[in-house]
């Protein structure tokens, strides 16, 4: 089952369960609870970054959840549950009714909302799959055309602040190709700010891409703790610097460009492309590993 339909049958069964939700949690026993309980609360944070990714603004998406995890309500309920204003909620609702995602039925003179087939969120994700492709298409024609209009003989820097933005600065390596990265890498301080999984995934990006790597290893003694890179190729050429008191910042050169990024203590990074610089920050590290351990 892909993604996509996975998304829809999920919200189908949540939807077909939510009136039994009561007797089921009298029926089990409090550890039961819990583990479902945690299990809901993944899946709806799951659904709500589907309603993102189709572009439905945050209040929209709390009127979305509210009707999914409670069933059909007024537009008063409504605002009840979600703190959002009556008028505020029928704009909502629009958006909702405008993507196919909402109905409305009139009840005893009362009009109710609800959620519409869940398979909607599977179209739309379809849809949106089908935009982001034609998107790439067209960038993969004009990329160099691109390239050579933002390229000049001015410097450029580049900041990036916090876990996901230093993340982000990594991402920027994997759109270059027929590069090698030569880094200066204090490993302890990188996976404890970037996490053992992105550097795992960034390591399968990397080999994926074939880009080969001459990595100096900074550490204050000859032991290295959890050592997610042992298994690494040829493609990995690796030495050892081993002092006190070591740098807890890193850096990688590649193509005409140079990326810093700290420990979690400053939490930030920046890239500089400039061929001058690069070549620098290149002579430098090359005197470096000619004076480290393998």
């Amino acid at each position: 089952m892909n993604y996509l339909n996975y998304s829809a049958y999920y919200i189908d069964m949540l939807i077909c369960s939510r009136h039994s939700t009561k007797k089921r949690l009298i029926q089990n026993s409090s550890a039961i609870v819990l583990m479902k309980m945690a299990h809901n609360k993944k899946s709806m944070k799951n659904i709500k970054e589907i309603l993102n990714s189709i572009n439905i603004p945050d209040p929209a998406q709390k009127i979305y959840m509210a009707l999914l995890e409670n069933g059909k309500a007024t537009a008063r309920t409504l605002s009840h549950r979600t703190g959002i204003t009556r008028t505020s909620v029928y704009d909502q609702i629009k958006i909702l009714k405008t993507k196919g995602l909402v109905t409305e039925r009139a009840i005893e003179g009362s009009t109710l909302f609800e959620i519409s087939d869940a398979r909607q969120l599977s179209i739309l994700l379809n849809e949106q799959a089908d935009q982001l492709h034609t998107q790439q298409d067209f960038l993969k024609k004009n990329l160099p055309l691109l390239i050579d209009k933002s390229q000049s003989l001015q410097p450029k820097v580049r900041f990036f602040e916090g876990e996901e933005g230093v993340k982000q600065l990594f991402k920027d390596i994997l759109w270059h190709d027929n590069i090698t990265l030569y880094l200066y890498w204090p490993y302890e301080q990188m996976l404890d700010f970037l996490g053992k999984d992105f550097l795992t995934w960034f390591r399968e990006k990397r080999k994926a891409r074939n880009i080969p790597i001459q990595t100096i290893w900074g550490h204050s003694n000859g032991k290295i703790k959890d050592n997610i890179f042992i298994d690494d190729g040829k493609d990995v050429k690796r030495r050892h610097l081993i002092q006190k008191n070591i740098p807890s910042m890193g850096y990688i050169i590649y193509d005409n460009k140079v990326a810093f990024m700290s420990s979690r203590k400053e939490s930030f990074g920046f890239i500089v492309e400039s061929v001058e610089f690069t070549n620098l920050q290149k002579m430098q590290f090359d005197i470096l590993w000619n004076n480290t351990k393998k």
